[in-house]
């Protein structure tokens, strides 16, 4: 075959009981890599989003059956430069997004996180995390392989957000912690 590699995104599931992984490819995913997938409302109702390797946007599929099948990715109205993405799903059901916000070049900045409460369909509230250095404003850096999760702590209401991402041109782990409140603020 003379035609170039292409890469594509599959999911590999299983039952909590079992070793056995079965594999399920998400068709039309050319060039769509790194999976970060959601749980919607509580239900068998899953949504993947992807980096795209072609400089376009965030996509997106949705299974209905706990992983078994996808439908065709859809891209988002976010903006995506080939980097990779984290979404994950707040205690109150919404969507947090980390992403950088740009469709392509170097270096990997400004890094954002954004909020969804439709589940993912729309991005009302954005917010940059890191435009530049912390210790340079002329200094515009690569920010990317963002992480996020949310506690919450007995007694408390905080609900916080923790995201890590690299800095400093993958020299070093940054760490952020933040709120929902902060991120509807903007900036």
């Amino acid at each position: 075959n003379s035609s170039p590699a292409v890469d594509y995104s599959f999911i590999l599931r299983s039952s909590s009981n079992t070793t056995e992984w079965i594999r399920t490819d998400i068709e039309k995913s050319d060039n769509l890599i790194q999976p970060t997938i959601v749980r919607l409302n509580n239900s068998s109702h899953l949504r993947a989003f992807f980096r795209d390797e072609n400089n376009v946007a965030i996509y997106y599929s949705d299974s209905n059956d706990d992983g078994l099948t996808w439908s065709k990715p859809i891209p988002t109205s976010l903006p995506n430069d080939n980097s990779g993405i984290q979404a994950y799903t707040l205690r109150n059901g919404g969507i947090i997004m980390a992403f950088n916000n740009l469709t392509a070049g170097k270096p990997r900045s400004p890094l954002t996180v954004a909020l969804s409460y439709d589940g993912g369909m729309s991005w009302p509230y954005q917010r940059n995390i890191q435009v530049h250095d912390d210790d340079n404003s002329t200094i515009v850096g690569d920010y990317s392989y963002p992480s996020l999760l949310q506690t919450s702590w007995s007694g408390s209401d905080d609900n916080d957000i923790h995201l890590v991402y690299t800095y400093k041109s993958k020299i070093v782990i940054k760490y952020v912690r933040f709120n929902e409140k902060w991120v509807r603020q903007g900036q």
